[in-house]
């Protein structure tokens, strides 16, 4: 068989494994990944898809390689579409379980058996806001020349080394406690404003 037809071979068992990758990494608050991290990342999904696959098609793969007839030399790859759909929804669902397992911090389980502490989201920055805080929720952001900023969460940074975050219906509120609407839609405070800290009130 020709090297070209091997590496081809090889190329679409991959593939599926780097498309879920990719797509947690879109959907997901992930830590930062080496190159190296992301090709593992990539051969593990590519292991789990096809070995989910293979239990559903008895070992049949969505291609075959059939071999020349003379007097040809080249060989011809068929498809299966309906194996393609399969495999194709496979990946979809491991990508969007590897979202959800990180997003939902699917770690809880883990930690009740005390194998590790750690959450499976990217910070603590993400595991405060994505678990405490809610929809419209009232903060206060104290910046590092002594004031702060009052108003709704409607965004913020997926980084915590960013740390900025989106204020809506936002007031200034000075040292002495007194309070300035700030005219407009909202505020965008970024790290440049040096946040302190930002507390998480009630409505």
């Amino acid at each position: 068989m020709p090297t070209s037809i091997v590496a081809l071979e090889i190329l679409l068992i991959l593939l599926p494994g780097f498309a879920a990758a990719y797509l947690v990494q879109l959907l997901a608050l992930r830590g930062s990944q080496t190159d190296f991290d992301k090709v593992i990342e990539a051969c593990l999904y590519s292991f789990l898809i096809y070995a989910t696959y293979v239990l559903f098609t008895h070992g049949t793969l969505p291609f075959d390689v059939i071999p020349p007839k003379a007097p040809s030399t080249d060989y011809f790859i068929q498809w299966h579409r309906a194996r393609l759909l399969g495999l194709a929804a496979i990946t979809f669902c491991f990508a969007v379980g590897g979202a959800v397992y990180v997003n939902r911090d699917g770690n809880w389980l883990f930690q009740k058996l005390k194998l590790t502490e750690r959450t499976a989201r990217r910070s603590i920055w993400n595991d405060i806001f994505q678990r405490e805080a809610k929809k419209n929720q009232v903060v206060q952001v104290e910046l590092g020349d002594g004031r702060s900023i009052l108003g709704l969460l409607s965004y913020y940074s997926d980084a915590s080394e960013d740390c900025s975050v989106y204020v809506t219906q936002a007031s200034w509120v000075d040292k002495d406690g007194n309070v300035i609407p700030i005219p407009g839609p909202g505020i965008l405070i970024t790290k440049n404003a040096s946040i302190q800290s930002i507390s998480l009130l009630d409505n």
